[in-house]
This record gives structure tokens, sequence and C-alpha cells, in this order.
């Protein structure tokens, strides 16, 4: 089977069972085996099983993708990038496609009183411009989280 076909990815069935992380019962959504490949450092990469894999969402736990049915997970030890939900001292990216981060967003509130980062990126989006399959970690859109983290810096900057 070629590495790169898109045979590899999770059927749909797959993709809408909840499963969860072994290290932490958190729930996890499927993310593809190419995804993986580009987060991951290449030493991981033997480690890797034949089964499909989900992204562990939970802030506290260290596991970044752990598999449906047994095996060895990936912490975030093993990736290439830092994965923003799961740190805790900047930087802290949030947009991997546009390279924001959570000090972006906490300056621009304290120069404008208001955030249009969530807005510049929703318009990148709709110009096709984004890749976060390839890009975030978790394998999907970076923009709710940017948003939920913006709405919290609001409201901790603003008391």
């Amino acid at each position: 089977m070629d590495c790169c076909s898109t045979k590899y990815e999770a059927p749909l069935s797959a993709v809408d069972e909840p499963r969860v992380c072994s290290a932490c019962e958190g729930a996890g959504r499927a993310v593809t085996r190419k995804t993986m490949l580009l987060m991951l450092k290449p030493e991981a990469f033997d480690r890797i099983g034949e089964g499909f894999y989900r992204f562990c969402a939970s802030a506290e736990c260290r596991v970044v993708y752990f598999p449906e049915n047994g095996g060895e997970s990936f912490t975030t030890d093993d990736l290439r990038v830092r994965v923003g939900l799961k740190e805790k001292s900047d930087p802290i990216p949030l947009c991997y496609c546009f390279g924001f981060d959570e000090a972006d967003l906490r300056e621009e509130i304290k120069a404008t009183g208001d955030i249009g980062i969530p807005q510049r990126i929703a318009s990148l989006v709709k110009q096709g411009m984004c890749a976060c399959d390839d890009r975030n970690p978790s394998g999907a859109c970076c923009l709710r989280e940017v948003t939920k983290t913006a709405k919290r810096l609001m409201r901790e900057l603003a008391q």
C-alpha cells in the first residue's frame, strides 16, 4: 500500500465511534496517519502501529496520540512542535497555519482592547489558505480554540 494513499485514513465509522486515552481517559478525535507523520519526530516513526490513532485533547495529559486498539502512545516529547492545548508557558501555539500564539492575542488586547485575530484567521480560511489537517497536531481547525482562548484572555485582562 502506498504510504501517501488515502486508504491509510480512518474510515468514517472509526471517526464517529468515541474512544478514550488510556493515560487519562479523556476523549480522543481521530487523526490521519499523514497528520501524525508530519507532527512526530522521525525517530518515533518506527513505533507507529498498524491501527488508527486519536488525538488526546486533555490539557493535563502528556499523551498526544494514542492507538484505538491498544499499543504505544506518543507524548509531547515525541512531537516536532509544541502542542498548544498541552502547554502552560509561552510560546503557546494556537494557529499552526498562520503562526498565531497566545501572546499575540494578549498583545492585541492590550494594544487595542479587542481581538481581530479570529476574524483574520476566518477570512484566510474562507480564502482556502489553511492546512489545519496537516499543520495542527489535532488534525482539526484551530479557529474554535483561538476564539475560546481570545474570550478567556479578554476576561482575564479585564479583571
